[in-house]
């Protein structure tokens, strides 16, 4: 159920670049178009809410990814209007090979043998993405489109983690919170004005870049990568740079070049990969847990606690 709940949210989160680009030609800012995505999915929490969350240390750390995540996506909103789209896009994809680097350097993951080749796809994969349209932007605007994978990758390794105080709407809200905490002073402080609907077109479109690409996806993701352990979270995740291209080429006619293609499936084929983690040995005293090899026999394993924040 995690991995269809996932693969859902893939779907949804691939319109994210399809409608700010949308909203971006309509004359709406960078910044406000990331409020827009985050604030409105906060609003709707509040009224989902069932309980008033604690404000303890987990609640805290889930408030500061979600200002991450905020950063993030506003470089990669901002990045649209400075790069060419296919190659944000490309780019922002290759979150994955961040998650696999951050899970092993900060959240105690196993770097296996498949992981690593994952992580050469992709890096493979975003090379070649630099010359799909003869990248000459400058390199400070690449580092900022960079930053938007590799918030992701923090909040796909964060979300991965079991509960502790908070379930997944509590976690979603902290996200959500600091989201906005980030975000507000930006757009306050921002030179440019900030945008408002002003036909149903754009109010439909502000709502389904809050609701269709924010909200339910979100939600979505949030309770299947606590289904689904990490590993299988990036695998299914990876299936959204398909979607966003495909979204991008039907809609705006955004034009797909052959190391477009390339760039793509290696991402693709880098999620795919099993990754498979290291043999626990047995120890004595040990909880067993019964599982199913792939032929449907059953077999035996250890039973590992999943590190909590």
């Amino acid at each position: 159920m995690g991995i269809w709940m996932v693969l859902a949210a893939a779907f949804g989160f691939s319109s994210n670049p399809l409608l700010a680009q949308l909203l971006l030609s309509q004359g709406f800012s960078a910044d406000s178009i990331t409020l827009y995505r985050f604030t409105i999915p906060m609003l709707l929490m509040l009224l989902l809410m069932k309980k008033r969350p604690v404000l303890d240390g987990e609640f805290l750390r889930f408030t500061a990814v979600g200002g991450l995540s905020a950063i993030g996506m506003l470089a990669f909103i901002t990045s649209l209007t400075k790069l060419e789209p296919n190659t944000v896009i490309l780019t922002y994809y290759g979150y994955p090979m961040f998650a696999i680097l951050l899970g092993w350097l900060c959240f105690h993951k196993t770097m296996s043998r498949n992981r690593m080749i994952a992580a050469m796809l992709i890096a493979i994969a975003v090379g070649i993405m630099q010359d799909s349209q003869g990248f000459n932007a400058s390199w400070l605007d690449f580092l900022v489109c960079l930053a938007a994978p590799a918030a992701f990758a923090v909040v796909i390794n964060m979300f991965s983690l079991p509960e502790k105080n908070h379930d997944a709407a509590t976690r979603m809200f902290a996200a959500l919170l600091g989201n906005v905490v980030v975000l507000v002073p930006i757009t306050l402080f921002s030179q440019q004005v900030f945008s408002l609907p002003s036909t149903l077109e754009q109010l439909g479109l502000v709502f389904a870049l809050g609701v269709l690409s924010a909200a339910l996806p979100q939600y979505l993701f949030s309770r299947g990568a606590q289904l689904a352990d990490m590993e299988k979270t990036t695998m299914v995740s990876s299936c959204e740079v398909v979607f966003a291209l495909g979204l991008a080429w039907f809609f705006l006619g955004d034009a797909l070049s052959m190391n477009d293609i390339m760039a793509a499936m290696l991402i693709l084929l880098a999620g795919l990969i099993r990754y498979e983690g290291m043999p626990t040995p047995r120890d004595d005293g040990k909880d067993m847990d019964e599982s199913e090899n792939e032929d449907g026999t059953a077999f035996i394993q250890p039973r590992i606690e999943k590190r909590s924040i």
